[in-house]
């Protein structure tokens, strides 16, 4: 059968690799814990509390506490799949640049999935700025306003500001324009640099149709894990074709809330603006 000689490995990394470079806001979470991602497993993500700190005059013993475990889990709790025909599974493979047509069009709508996951969960972030006015002032404004929340909850680390291209085309005159001669740049969505954030543009942002979500966080706020599990080739049973099928399983958890700001943009023009805080 034509299957028997399907290179598994290689399809598996090229759509793994494929993906990473397709998913932007994925890209910017914790991803220390990925291993071997199974459906319906969890992963541990370590933690510990923050020591009491005390004043000391050399007059009385100290005090020694134990250290809480501030630890998570996360559970792997998504799974999508692709299916798609292929004439001839050896020519698929044999052809230069073939196989990669038909691993292209997996991979688009895997990254979409795993990105559109993580974009919900940026979206219930309590830390919130509510911006009332898609206007180029408020937005500016509104950005500001989020990015000092953010550094009076003692933020130091790299961050982004991820937002959609309809805030972007607001936005935009405020930015330090990036070299476009940089392909990572443009494959990664970034657009711009603000106040040391970097700008990333996303089409995959949620918007519940009143309320557009875009965020201001460090990789440290949402930790992600995924894998593509499965790629394998099998005779179609009413068809003269292969089949090829994979499957992407993730999961993503807020495990530091005060280390993103929601950018609540309402999708009318109005005037007001307020921050909320957990």
């Amino acid at each position: 059968m034509a299957v028997t000689n399907f290179i598994q490995t290689i399809w598996s990394k090229k759509i793994q690799d494929d993906l990473e470079l397709k998913c932007k806001l994925v890209d910017n979470c914790l991803r220390d814990y990925e291993g071997d991602c199974k459906y319906a497993q969890s992963v541990k993500i370590l933690g510990v509390g923050e020591p009491t700190i005390g004043a000391y005059d050399g007059s009385k013993d100290i005090d020694i506490e134990e250290m809480s475990d501030k630890g998570q889990v996360l559970i792997i709790d998504q799974a999508n799949y692709f299916a798609f025909y292929v004439d001839d599974i050896n020519q698929a493979q044999s052809v230069p640049g073939l196989k990669e047509k038909y691993q292209e069009k997996a991979v688009h709508g895997l990254a979409v999935a795993r990105d559109s996951y993580v974009a919900e969960l940026i979206s219930t972030g309590t830390n919130v700025t509510e911006i009332t006015s898609m206007t180029e002032q408020a937005i500016v404004d509104g950005v500001d306003e989020g990015i000092v929340a953010l550094r009076e909850r003692n933020f130091d680390e790299d961050g982004v500001i991820e937002i959609t291209p309809k805030v972007y085309n607001k936005f935009k005159k405020q930015l330090i324009t990036l070299s476009t001669d940089n392909p990572e740049y443009i494959k990664k969505g970034k657009v711009g640099v603000y106040d040391d954030f970097d700008v990333i543009m996303s089409n995959n942002m949620k918007n519940d149709g009143s309320f557009t979500y875009c965020d201001i966080r460090g990789k440290k706020a949402i930790a992600f894990a995924g894998q593509i599990n499965e790629v394998e080739a099998l005779r179609a049973e009413k068809r003269f074709k292969d089949i090829v099928r994979g499957l992407d399983t993730f999961g993503a958890k807020v495990i530091d809330n005060d280390r993103i700001q929601v950018l609540k943009i309402t999708n009318s023009t109005a005037v007001a603006r307020t921050t909320k805080a957990s």
